[in-house]
């Protein structure tokens, strides 16, 4: 029997959250940003202006409201020689961290539940998730309608059963945004915020393949209205005093563990998680898992397949982003090796935000580069 795939969103240390979960496990936690006037949260477009320019990291910084210094690469300021005091149209691509500023794109994207529009080039497709043949003629075709236009069109995976007519609206009225946002940003005043991205639930939900989740639930009054147009019966109410949909799917004592360096594997072996400054590391331990075992090496492989699908799973779950070292037990069959990377590459291909095997050093060590969207868990909740 498969597990329930559910999205929750409820409300933790008084922060509105949505999580997804397979059964009892838990892969995603996502939280709206904070209020603070300097926070910017992706996806929203500004006027800004730009205030410093820095050759030698070919950057310039851009201000897209009082005090809210922005990182743009120069490379896209392909007008002519930017200059301090110019104004362009700009969007959060990625929120700050630490010590660094976020980044913002001169090439703006909206999305919505079918479609991705994006002024970066023309190019018009379909999500590679989108398998069928079927689905795949029938998308394209209805591609063809948008040829003309100059902007790129990506449908998105919820557009493979959903119905044509409201595809097709969705792209023009999607389009119809752009257009406007563009034409409005001329003539507004510096720090004018062009368009505010949807809440975090909404767009997170926008990228989920709907007809796979079994059901969302909520205890929000408030977010079961405004999901439940959309959704129907899929979305959930719940409500029950005497116990709180945290206590009942044991969510905080899930984020506890999140939260630890050390994760035990039911094999006895374990992983330990150091975040550093420059990269992370995950070191797979052997543990207790190989008392009593004499094949060392078929034991090897298991915990490191063990141990590569729960190091995915914490990646998620912690929104660990940049560079990620993850040190295997040394096995001596290649053979193992690349059964191991293998399983790793397709792990990697279920998480909703990008993230890539590089390779395997030399030392044994593999090499992952995951996207910067949202804050690390640990940087939401520090402790429980």
């Amino acid at each position: 029997m498969e597990e329930r795939k559910q999205v929750v969103i409820t409300k933790i240390q008084e922060k509105q959250v949505l999580l997804y979960m397979e059964g009892d496990t838990l892969f995603d936690v996502l939280t709206g940003e904070d209020d603070s006037p300097e926070t910017v949260s992706v996806g929203d477009i500004y006027v800004g202006k730009i205030q410093n320019i820095v050759y030698n990291i070919n950057a310039a910084f851009v201000e897209v409201k009082p005090g809210a210094l922005c990182y743009l690469p120069l490379w896209e300021c392909q007008e002519g020689p930017p200059q301090c005091g110019d104004e362009l149209i700009v969007q959060v691509k990625k929120t700050a961290v630490k010590s660094k500023r976020a980044v913002v794109t001169r090439h703006i994207e909206v999305a919505g539940r079918f479609a991705v529009i994006s002024t970066k080039n023309s190019e018009k497709g379909i999500s590679k998730k989108i398998q069928s043949e079927e689905a795949q003629s029938r998308l394209s075709d209805l591609l063809r309608e948008f040829e003309e236009e100059e902007y790129g069109i990506i449908l998105r995976t919820n557009a493979e059963k959903a119905d044509e007519d409201e595809v097709r609206k969705e792209c023009q009225a999607l389009l119809s945004d752009i257009y406007e946002i563009l034409e409005k940003g001329q003539y507004m005043t510096c720090f004018s915020l062009l368009r505010k991205e949807e809440i975090f639930y909404r767009k997170y939900l926008n990228s989920c393949r709907i007809s796979e989740l079994d059901r969302i639930i909520t205890d929000d009054e408030e977010v079961y209205r405004e999901l439940e147009p959309l959704y129907g019966a899929k979305i959930q109410f719940y409500r029950d005093d005497s116990c709180s949909l945290d206590h009942l799917l044991g969510i905080s004592s899930k984020l506890k563990n999140g939260l630890e360096k050390r994760v035990w594997l039911k094999s006895g072996a374990n992983l330990v998680i150091e975040p550093t400054e420059a990269l992370t590391v995950i070191d797979v331990n052997t543990g207790k898992a190989i008392e009593g075992k004499r094949n060392k090496e078929t034991t090897f492989f298991k915990i490191n397949c063990e141990g590569a699908r729960e190091a995915a799973r914490q990646i998620r779950l912690r929104n660990l982003s940049g560079i990620i070292v993850i040190d295997f037990i040394d096995m001596q069959k290649k053979e193992n090796q690349e059964k191991l990377m293998a399983l790793l590459r397709k792990l990697l291909e279920r998480d909703p935000t990008r993230a890539n095997v590089i390779d395997i050093t030399k030392l044994g060590l593999v090499e992952i580069t995951r996207m910067k969207k949202n804050r690390p868990l640990w940087e939401v909740f520090s402790s429980f």
